[in-house]
């Protein structure tokens, strides 16, 4: 063998790889690697969880059976509230307007309540029938406005007159009593010149029976002196009436 064939490695030395060399090469790392395609455990859940879905609905009383799909989305679905007819909401906008006309009936009627009431309380001494009796109801409140404009109303120019009229609308006892202060208030109204006038606002009876009546009234009285404005004034007043051959007559009349 010649030297030059020495030198060169043989065939067993170049395929024979030395122990030490084992895995010193580059190896691929995990990153390097293609990443496998993870799994899908949810979509095949999902799958799953839709094929028994499909499934008939358990029966009430079966406690294991697959709730019903969805209830999530039912549950929470938006409900729109019922809308009220047309009709209540027309009423609502008309009833604010009639409140007013409601407000002024109830005070119109508020001394036919308080009659009626005192007319049917237990233990009540006398008849009343005030608002009950409609007839004699209207005879009693024209013959108490007629007594209070015709006593409060007066010209110093027909003075006489006047008081002529006043004594017709009077007990014999209420008669007596303006009789002793007539010619004092005849000279003053004279001497001044007045002329009043009268306007009852309000009148209603509060009680009455066969003989008696109660009447209250708010009235504004203005006058003038010598042609002068002098004012005005505004008072309630409490009227007693008797009745006596079929007409009723004052015997009391007085600021309440």
């Amino acid at each position: 063998m010649s030297p030059a064939e020495d030198e060169r490695p043989s065939r067993t030395e170049r395929t024979i790889t030395p122990p030490e060399q084992v895995g010193t090469g580059p190896v691929e790392t995990p990153a390097e690697k293609a990443p496998a395609e993870p799994s899908r455990p949810s979509e095949v859940t999902f799958d799953k969880q839709e094929k028994k879905q499909e499934k008939p609905a358990p029966a009430a009383g079966d406690v294991t059976g697959t709730p019903a799909a969805d209830p999530v989305e039912t549950a929470t679905e938006p409900v729109d509230p019922p809308e009220p007819p047309a009709g209540e909401a027309g009423g609502s906008r008309a009833s604010g307007g009639w409140r007013p006309v409601i407000v002024v009936g109830a005070v119109a009627v508020v001394l036919a309540v308080i009659a009626a009431v005192a007319a049917f309380r237990p233990g009540a001494d006398v008849s009343n029938v005030a608002w009950v009796d409609t007839a004699e109801t209207r005879e009693v409140t024209e013959a108490a406005k007629v007594a209070i404009e015709t006593m409060h109303g007066y010209d110093y120019r027909t003075i006489d007159e006047d008081f002529g009229r006043i004594r017709e609308l009077l007990t014999p006892e209420r008669l007596e009593e303006f009789d002793s202060t007539a010619d004092v208030t005849k000279k003053a109204a004279i001497d001044t010149r007045t002329v009043t006038e009268v306007m009852v606002e309000h009148i209603g009876p509060t009680m009455l029976d066969d003989t008696r009546a109660e009447v209250a009234a708010y009235i504004n009285v203005s006058a003038t002196g010598d042609g002068i404005a002098q004012g005005s004034a505004a008072a309630p007043l409490l009227v007693r009436m008797e009745k006596s051959d079929g007409r009723w007559l004052v015997s009391e009349i007085r600021d309440r």
